[in-house]
Parts: C-alpha cells; sequence; structure tokens
C-alpha cells in the first residue's frame, strides 16, 4: 500500500516537470512557462503573438519568471516584454519575425523618437527583464539590388568620386516591412546572454535611455554585402552597461554609441565598457556618434578583435555633443575598404567633430587615449578638429598602423595619419609603416601629416620612406606650435625624415633622429 502511494506519488511529480502548463493553470514546467502551453505552435507558419504574448502577460501578472521557447520555429510579430520577465530561448528553438507587415501595426508601445520602424521584441518602463538561451532569434530581411536612388549627404563627395573612378553607381536597399528586432526604452536592470540574434532588417538590438544593462555571450549576424542598417548594438543615451564576450558580424555598424533627439530631449551616454568582443562590419566596429545631441563621457573600449572591416575605432560628432574620457585600448584591427555607399574607408581610426547642418552646434573631443593598438588597413587614419574648436587631449601610445594598397578603383588614401587642429597631442612609441606586399598607390604621401596642432610631445616613432615617393618627408608640420620630436627610428637612408613649414609654424624642437648603420 505504501509502495504503490509512493510510487504514484513520483509518477505525478515526473508528469508535472516534464509538460508544460497550459493557459489559466498555475503549474510551471520544468524549466519555466512554456509558449506551447498558450497555444503557440513551432511549425515556423503558425502565427504565435498571441501565444506568446499571453504567456508573458501570465508569467508577469503571477509576479515573474522565464518564458520558454522549446525546440522549434515561431513566427510573431510584436511581443512586449514586462517587468521581471524572462524570455529562454532552449537550444533548438527560433522565434521567427513575421514578413507581414500588419503583424507589427498595432501593438508597438515604442515611442516614435525611437525610429519609425517598429519592433519585434520591445518593452518601455520595463524593470528586471532579460533574453536568454542558446537558441535564436531571426528577422528574415530581404534586400534588393538597385540602381542609386539618392546620393547620401554625409559621403556625397565619395560618392562622387566613385561615380567618376567607374564604379556601378547600385547598392542594397531594404524590402518591407522594416523591423528592428529588438527595441528596450527607459528598461533597468536589463539582461542578455547567449542568444543568437540574425539577420534583423532594421538595427538589431536597440537599448535607449536604459541602465544597469548587462549583455554577455551573445551572436549578433547579418549580411555583409546587403545589411545596410543591420546594426549589431546601439546603445542609445544609455548608462551603467557592459558589454562583453560577443561576437558580432554585421552589415553595419557592430556596436555604436548614439545620444539621439527624440521630440527635443536626449540623455547622455556614460559609464559604458565593451571588452572581450570579436567584430567584423562593413561600416564601423566601434563608434560614438554621428547621432550626437547629448554627451558621450568615461567609456571603455578594450581587449577587442576586429577583422575584415570598414572603419574601426571613431568617434564622430555632429550635433554639438562634449565627448570626454574614453579609452580605445588592446586592440587588433584590419579594415579592408567596401563598396562607396557603406561609411568607412578602410581607416583603423577617425575621430571627427563635423556640423550636421549650418544651424548645428559644434562639438567637442577630448580626453581621449589610444593605448595598445595594433591595426592594418587601406585608408587614411584621421584625427581632425573643427576650425576654431580642436579637439583636445588626444594621446596614442603604442600605436601600430599599416597601410596597404586599396582592393577598389576608386581610390582614397594618401597618409598612413593625417592629424589636424588638436590642442594636446601627445604620441609615444608609435610605428608607421608602409606594406607593399601588394603593391602601391600613386595617392601615397606622408606617414605622419600634422596642421593646425598645438603643444605637440612626439616621443618615439618607428617610420620609413613613402614607396616610389622619393624626396617626400616622412612627418610634415604645417601651420602648428609648441611641439617637441623626440626619438624617430627610420630603416631608410633618406634623410628627409622631417619637413616643418618654418614661416607657419613656430617652437617646433627636435632630439634624436636614428638612421640606419
Amino acid at each position: 500500500m505504501i509502495h504503490s502511494l509512493f510510487m504514484r506519488v513520483c509518477v505525478l511529480t515526473l508528469l508535472c516537470l516534464a509538460v508544460p502548463v497550459s493557459y489559466g493553470q498555475d503549474t510551471y514546467s520544468r524549466h519555466g512557462l512554456a509558449v506551447t502551453g498558450f497555444g503557440a505552435v513551432g511549425d515556423g507558419k503558425t502565427l504565435c503573438t498571441g501565444a506568446i504574448q499571453n504567456a508573458i502577460d501570465y508569467c508577469w501578472k503571477k509576479g515573474g519568471g522565464e518564458v520558454v521557447f522549446t525546440p522549434g520555429e515561431y513566427l510573431t510579430g510584436t511581443i512586449v516584454l514586462k517587468d521581471n520577465v524572462t524570455l529562454n530561448i532552449q537550444a533548438g528553438a527560433t522565434i521567427l519575425a513575421s514578413r507581414d507587415e500588419n503583424d507589427y501595426s498595432s501593438s508597438n508601445i515604442i515611442s516614435e523618437g525611437s525610429g519609425a520602424d517598429p519592433a519585434l521584441i520591445c518593452a518601455k518602463n520595463a524593470r528586471n527583464i532579460a533574453i536568454t538561451g542558446n537558441g535564436s532569434i531571426h528577422g528574415q530581411a530581404r534586400r534588393y539590388y538597385e540602381d542609386l536612388m539618392e546620393v547620401d549627404p554625409f559621403i556625397s563627395d565619395i560618392t562622387e568620386n566613385a561615380r567618376q573612378s567607374g564604379i556601378e553607381m547600385k547598392r542594397y536597399y531594404k524590402t518591407e516591412p522594416v523591423v528592428r528586432m529588438v527595441i528596450f526604452e527607459e528598461c533597468s536592470g536589463v539582461s542578455l546572454t547567449e542568444t543568437s540574434f540574425i539577420e534583423s532588417c532594421g538595427w538589431t538590438l536597440h537599448f535607449k535611455w536604459c541602465d544597469n544593462v548587462f549583455i554577455n555571450g551573445i551572436t549578433v549576424l547579418s549580411s555583409l554585402e546587403q545589411g545596410v542598417n543591420a546594426d549589431g548594438l546601439d546603445i542609445d543615451g544609455c548608462r551603467d552597461m557592459v558589454v562583453s564576450d560577443c561576437i558580432i558580424k554585421t552589415g553595419d555598424d557592430a556596436i555604436v554609441l548614439k545620444t539621439t533627439n527624440s521630440s527635443g530631449e536626449s540623455r547622455p551616454c556614460e559609464n559604458i565598457s565593451v571588452t572581450n568582443c570579436i567584430l567584423t562590419s562593413t561600416s564601423t566596429a566601434l563608434k560614438l556618434g554621428t547621432e550626437s545631441y547629448n554627451d558621450f563621457r568615461h567609456i571603455s573600449f578594450s581587449n577587442c578583435v576586429i577583422r575584415n572591416t570598414n572603419r574601426g575605432l571613431s568617434i564622430v560628432v555632429r550635433d554639438g555633443a562634449t565627448v570626454e574620457y574614453v579609452s580605445f585600448s588592446n586592440i587588433v584591427a584590419e579594415c579592408i575598404r567596401k563598396p562607396f555607399f557603406w561609411w568607412g574607408n578602410g581607416d583603423p581610426i577617425w575621430l571627427v567633430v563635423l556640423k550636421r547642418s549650418p544651424e548645428s552646434k559644434v562639438g567637442t573631443i577630448r580626453n581621449v587615449s589610444f593605448n595598445n593598438i595594433m591595426a592594418t588597413g587601406q585608408g587614411t587614419s584621421k584625427i581632425e578638429g573643427f576650425q576654431g574648436t580642436p579637439l583636445k587631449n588626444i594621446e596614442l601610445n603604442n600605436v601600430h598602423l599599416t597601410i596597404r594598397k586599396e582592393i577598389l578603383n576608386d581610390k582614397r588614401a594618401d597618409d598612413i595619419l593625417s592629424i589636424h587642429d588638436v590642442d594636446g597631442l601627445k604620441m609615444n612609441d608609435m610605428e608607421l609603416s608602409w606594406d607593399t606586399g601588394g603593391g602601391t598607390e600613386n595617392k601615397w604621401r606622408n606617414s605622419l601629416n600634422i596642421e593646425h596642432v598645438r603643444n605637440i610631445n612626439l616621443d618615439g616613432l618607428i617610420v620609413g620612406e613613402t614607396p616610389g615617393k622619393e624626396g617626400i618627408p616622412f612627418i610634415k608640420i604645417d601651420y602648428s606650435e609648441n611641439a617637441f620630436i623626440n626619438n624617430v627610428i627610420t630603416f631608410s637612408d633618406s634623410r628627409n625624415i622631417l619637413n616643418v613649414e618654418k614661416s607657419h609654424c613656430k617652437n617646433i624642437k627636435t632630439g634624436r633622429v636614428q638612421y640606419p648603420d
């Protein structure tokens, strides 16, 4: 009798653990609240939006927990994540974005200022939310290749250069519906771990005005040839955020910090750490801007590997923001030129202050350091202030830049590193080199070109002669003042190492220069 009762209890317990709950019951499966218990069907064809939302709402009303996607493919439109709810996408499970724009028309709670595109998964003012598990979310993005419809004003000169070089004037465009995969707005206590985010049509992960965010071990993938606007991770006006151990390969920016303007309101980006990531981008791997309506401060990018990327490390201020206390450290980068319609020149580094429009304020970049950077590229690295508003306190320590022949016909590169309009420039233990293994370029010029820079301290530079350009100085300084150039090493017999335009410069001092024995 006792033995029989014991066996019945064991069987009932196992059944409770193994079977997902049915809608309206208070019993959870072994791993949480299964969406299949609410009517979701993982056949990749049945629209499951209502069933998934019912599971989330039920979990939220019960105080929170996990909503589980067991192996299968779950087709859905917009779903809204709520307080204390985790989406657990198990290995073998995929959430599929619907290709019907009507499935996104009524559920998107995100304000228009977050972008006109609807979201697949969204949350606003939510606390303690998460997406986890070894499964995936697939945006099912579609694009088409078409004649250039209009010229992007930001790259109008590059576009014209491509046209005159005989480049085919075509590019990729997005096919409706254009859906951003995840938008979290004004959320706190957010976690993304382990999940793969694949082929978003718009931005993949957009965090707007969020705090206490932890992203670890995720994978983001979109077509490197076609994925226009398919940014990997957009950090927009957020604070207290850590991104680590991620693999991101995207057709647009891989990881980008922004401060966008939503109906006249913007918020700063601060206290952000990005580390231990592997990045590939047809635009920029690690970037601040271009949307810069509020400030960026106390930001660290470290221990990253960048491969096959159109631009490596970038800060672009167009809307009047101040960028300060930013560090790029321990980064290996490989930059390769992409077609004209992508932003980037195959350049490892670009810092610049611009004006989006004649009415825009002029921003500031100051207290930025590059430490232990090894990069190859096909474009000129540039550090560019705005006339009358120089960048301030820029440091490059143990930075090695190598330039190679461009693989495309619309040539752009000239110097290895060009710097202008800076006040306070420190360069220590630098190496600037030309790689002629694939050939040379007619436009190649100086290894280092400095103009309109004050208070320069250059101590330790290995530099070589520009291939095929005998007589061109390795280092050129013009319209600059208060500089000390010391410990320059060259392996060339040329004595034309440094050219200072004395009529335009003042107080330029040189120390030790070492030639080959």
